[in-house]
């Protein structure tokens, strides 16, 4: 299956906007009223499939490219792309 390995860089944004880039990408939980209830926000990445290899370095199939490198763009973060393929049996949610 065609896929793209993502890398990407967050040094050069400050901490308040790396907080909310991967936050919109990955997703996060929400806690109100002092722990009592909590909510599951969910990123970008949820409805795609991918593959998290470690930090700053993401595999997604090429059809969820669009999507992804525009909260790029949005968020000013530099990122490379190359092309590789893998076996779809190996996508799973991290």
């Amino acid at each position: 299956m065609k896929s793209l390995i993502l890398s990407y860089e967050l040094s050069k944004i400050d901490h308040y906007q790396k907080v909310l880039f991967n936050r919109k990408l990955f997703g996060f939980t929400d806690n109100s009223n002092k722990c009592k209830y909590q909510y599951k926000r969910e990123g970008i990445l949820k409805k795609a499939d991918y593959i998290k290899l470690g930090r700053g370095a993401i595999v997604i199939k090429i059809k969820d490219k669009d999507k992804i490198t525009k909260l790029f763009r949005k968020f000013k973060v530099e990122y490379d792309s190359i092309p590789a393929t893998i076996s779809q049996y190996h996508f799973s949610y991290y």
